[in-house]
């Protein structure tokens, strides 16, 4: 269990229409005023996303992600993608997802699905451009899957991390960020908590009686749960579309769903309920929950095509608001356990830089960034030294903030030894 709070974001819609520059301007800031850390931008590999959206994010101190939510391309096409990617990379995007359930029939051509051999055919597509990702510096995310799905979801999610193994692709599997869809299935948020080890005899397509399973918002501890067991490590998780249902039916299912999606909301800013006394109702993040993302896209059909500010803020305001009064968060508060802090420069990021420290984030994998803002929200600082960008009084206000600060060595062998320690 975690004490300390979630990052907050939204899917952006999916409509081309609400991607001109005039809706951007207006929902963007919107989702800023709401307290959002990020905002995830679906995307596919034929029409570039304009260069505006990401300004636009970036200007209002959003983090923008990339979901490519379309058929992963074939590598005849990898050299098109790929300077997709690198068109991104340089608008300032440092995290991507390649993909979209790919466990699912819908996500395939009619002859693409191969049942026997369809974790293989997504490897060879995944897994040159997760490699050109990391390798001009995207943190890659993998697709996240229907949970259950055509091809049941962490048996497609335990042969992807195998195969990955198998092919010695070390580099994607040290980077690598898994999803998870954040669905209720119209269950109670605590369905599944605990994940496989809590609920062992849980078998695929059948639930017993006694028993629960991963459809349900805790999606993600059996997600995470897969990846230990094959690569031993804790693997970070994203959770994507929190809170919408199996189905919306009526306006009493409706009405059930934003209650969940509201007591989703206080989870991630570790608030308990006073007024509800259902413990089945509040879920539990662990500290390898990076984010929780809600869809403007479920939101709006939930809210019968009204999204408003109004509706939103009725929704997250009430508890996200309060983080964003000027007041620097209390250890309490903090939603990101460790960051370092790196320096940037007109020209871009220090190459140099990069190669001292990429032994500390590949051991330690922290929240990387360039904020001083966005350092405050953790506990623990480590700060790559720039005595011009970041003076004493800069440091001292991290301190007052509650963070503990780390001063790294300029030298990169310093900063190996400082690991090995």
């Amino acid at each position: 269990m975690t004490n300390k709070r979630q990052k907050i974001g939204f899917t952006y819609f999916s409509s081309k229409t609400q991607m001109v520059d005039q809706q951007v301007r207006t929902w963007i800031p919107t989702l800023k005023g709401l307290g959002a850390s990020f905002v995830i931008i679906p995307a596919d590999f034929e029409l570039a996303i304009p260069e505006d959206v990401f300004i636009c994010a970036i200007d209002n101190e959003l983090e923008p992600v990339v979901h490519f939510t379309t058929a992963l391309p074939s590598p005849r096409s990898f050299n098109e993608t790929a300077l997709l990617l690198d068109v991104y990379r340089k608008w300032g995007v440092k995290y991507v997802i390649l993909g979209d359930k790919p466990n699912t029939k819908n996500a395939w051509p009619i002859a693409g699905w191969y049942y026997e051999t369809l974790v293989e055919s997504f490897l060879d597509r995944f897994i040159p451009l997760a490699y050109h990702a990391v390798r001009i510096g995207f943190n890659p995310a993998l697709a996240p899957l229907q949970p259950g799905g055509d091809y049941w979801d962490s048996a497609f999610l335990e042969l992807l991390l195998l195969g990955l193994k198998r092919r010695k692709m070390d580099n994607i599997l040290d980077s690598l960020t898994l999803t998870s869809y954040g669905y209720t299935f119209n269950k109670p948020l605590s369905w599944g908590e605990g994940g496989p080890e809590r609920w062992p005899m849980s078998k695929p397509y059948q639930t017993l009686e006694d028993q629960e399973d991963q459809l349900g918002f805790h999606n993600f501890e059996w997600v995470q749960a897969v990846g230990q067991r094959v690569t031993g490590e804790q693997m970070p998780v994203i959770i994507i579309d929190a809170g919408r249902p199996k189905t919306i039916i009526d306006g009493l299912r409706v009405e059930m769903t934003l209650e969940a999606i509201k007591q989703i909301v206080k989870a991630c800013l570790n608030e308990k309920d006073k007024d509800c006394e259902d413990s089945n109702r509040s879920p539990v993040f662990n500290d390898l929950v990076l984010s929780c993302a809600f869809s403007l896209d479920t939101l709006n059909i939930l809210l019968g095509n009204q999204l408003s500010k109004g509706a939103l803020e009725n929704i997250f305001g009430s508890g996200i608001n309060k983080s964003l009064n000027g007041i620097s968060p209390s250890a309490e508060q903090k939603y990101l356990a460790h960051y370092l802090l790196l320096p940037s420069y007109p020209s871009g990021v220090s190459d140099v830089v990069l190669n001292k420290v990429r032994p500390f984030i590949k051991k330690l994998r922290p929240t990387v960034g360039f904020s001083l803002t966005e350092a405050s929200n953790a506990e623990k600082v480590s700060v790559f030294p720039d005595s011009f960008l970041f003076k004493d009084e800069q440091i001292d206000k991290l301190r007052a903030a509650g963070c503990q600060v780390e001063i790294l060595p300029e030298s990169g062998i310093e900063i190996a030894t400082l690991l090995h320690g």
